[in-house]
């Protein structure tokens, strides 16, 4: 409102200004005389009216429409946006200056020239001008409005607008052809198939322990709480499941970007060969699939994984109890960096038979990324296979021995 107000106090001033410019260059002319104080009087007549027409000129009513050709874009697309300008008035303007305000993502990182421009206008109830992102990135973009400002020729008035005009573009992630098939092999950590998913058994109470934020309030001991004050949750007996999980590391690696697109391509195949698996997006912020058939499923994950942005977290703090985490038989974590900890948590769900994967995705420049003998040693001795990856290799996955080394 104060802004509003300012806006409407600046330009009433300066069309004020503008009349007493006017009103002066008359009374010099009437009393001095003379051809130059009377052709600079009448040189100034036109410049003032065309104020005055710009001054009374409404852009209030003025409207924005935004076309964007493609309605789904994938990470490495071109985009083209046009914008058109709408207004009601017929009285002239002879040009009007549009720029984006507060644009996100891959609109932030365009050039001025794109974004702040200078268009002719004069009696045309419309004007349209458009611009190209060259490369989308993964991620959520967003436009929120545009800014308009009108003047005179010599800028003696100017009159602002803001127009809201939201625009938001969600990028998924690239996604490569690969296999998927569903058992860890020991010998060579491969997966084949097993039986159909077991429900699973959580009636028995084995213990209780310390609660911890994110537990169900269905776990909770009651009668502990009765007895302490204090909260403790039911640890179960769990049944373990033959289903594959798997599970993004959402932590900030060495290539955060190439661990969403191994996800999606692993994801997406697994739904398209009717694979049971479910998913955990680990991070500060929990996001789990136990059941992932439908095409709704594959949507929701899709979306997931082109928003989701890196975290910091404690892995065994947040996931040393997860029901996903500990009822999986086969797990796959797909990282871009072995950490200790999540190490440790698979080693807990080892099991006869099978094992779990680590998949690493290396970034394609390798100047500046090494792989930690230690950790991978540590990995090795817990019975964890670690296979690493790259972008634009990862139809390698799954064939014996070739591991996008």
């Amino acid at each position: 409102m104060k802004s509003r107000l300012r806006r409407i106090t600046s330009s009433v001033t300066r069309m004020l200004l503008v009349l007493l410019l006017v009103l002066g260059s008359l009374l010099f002319a009437t009393i001095q005389g003379g051809f130059v104080l009377w052709f600079v009087f009448f040189m100034v007549i036109p410049f003032a009216l065309y104020s005055f027409l710009v001054f009374l000129t409404p852009i209030g009513h003025m409207t924005v429409e935004r076309k964007v050709l493609n309605k789904r874009f994938v990470e490495g697309d071109a985009l083209k946006v046009q914008v058109t300008l709408k207004r009601r008035s017929w009285l002239p303007i002879l040009f009007i200056v549009v720029q984006e305000i507060e644009p996100k993502g891959a609109f932030a990182e365009l050039q001025t020239r794109d974004l702040h421009k200078l268009l002719p206008m004069g009696f045309k109830r419309q004007v349209s001008w458009s611009y190209t992102v060259p490369k989308l990135a993964r991620g959520r973009h967003e436009l929120e409005g545009i800014q308009v400002q009108v003047a005179d020729v010599l800028g003696w008035i100017q009159k602002t607008k803001y127009i809201e005009a939201k625009k938001t573009l969600i990028v998924y992630p690239k996604v490569e052809n690969m296999s998927f098939t569903r058992r860890f092999s020991q010998e060579q950590g491969m997966l084949g198939y097993t039986s159909q998913k077991q429900p699973q058994q959580s009636t028995m109470v084995a213990s209780i322990r310390d609660y911890v934020p994110g537990d169900r309030m269905t776990w909770l001991h009651w009668s502990s709480f009765a007895k302490t004050g204090m909260l403790y949750t039911k640890e179960f007996e769990y049944q373990q499941s033959d289903d594959v999980c798997v599970v993004l590391d959402t932590s900030k690696g060495a290539n955060f970007e190439g661990q969403i697109s191994f996800v999606a391509s692993l994801m997406q195949t697994a739904h398209r060969q009717k694979e049971p698996v479910c998913f955990l997006g680990a991070g500060e912020h929990r996001f789990s699939l136990a059941e992932f058939r439908s095409e709704n499923d594959l949507e929701q994950l899709m979306y997931y994984l082109a928003t989701i942005e890196p975290s910091i977290y404690e892995p065994k703090k947040i996931y040393g109890h997860d029901e996903l985490v500990r009822s999986s038989n086969a797990l796959m974590l797909v990282t871009s960096q072995l950490d200790v900890d999540w190490i440790d948590l698979l080693k807990m769900n080892a099991t006869r038979g099978s094992k779990p994967i680590i998949y690493v995705v290396k970034p394609n420049d390798k100047t500046t990324w090494k792989a930690d003998p230690v950790v991978e040693y540590h990995a090795e001795k817990a019975g964890i296979q670690v296979v690493y990856v790259e972008r634009g290799r990862f139809s390698l996955v799954g064939q014996e021995g070739r591991y996008g080394e």
